[in-house]
């Protein structure tokens, strides 16, 4: 397991009708990282398991937008 720092913003719509930007937030969890590779098929996996941390946090309307790995 390896922890990680999510960076994500909640897409709700209101920033079409003009009002406020949306603002980032974080989030530190572990995930299972440690034996995938930062390339290739790995990465994508390592992806898509960061969204899904990302929207099980914050709702359907999160996107993220950043992420780093935090040292133990």
């Amino acid at each position: 397991m390896e922890k990680w720092r999510l960076t994500y913003v909640v897409n709700d719509g209101s920033g079409m009708f003009g009002l406020e930007p949306a603002r980032g937030h974080t989030y530190e969890v572990e995930l299972d990282t440690a034996n995938l590779l930062r390339e290739g098929p790995d990465e994508q996996t390592i992806l898509e398991m960061m969204r899904s941390a990302v929207r099980d946090h914050a709702g359907e309307g999160a996107v993220l937008t950043d992420a780093e790995e935090v040292s133990s």
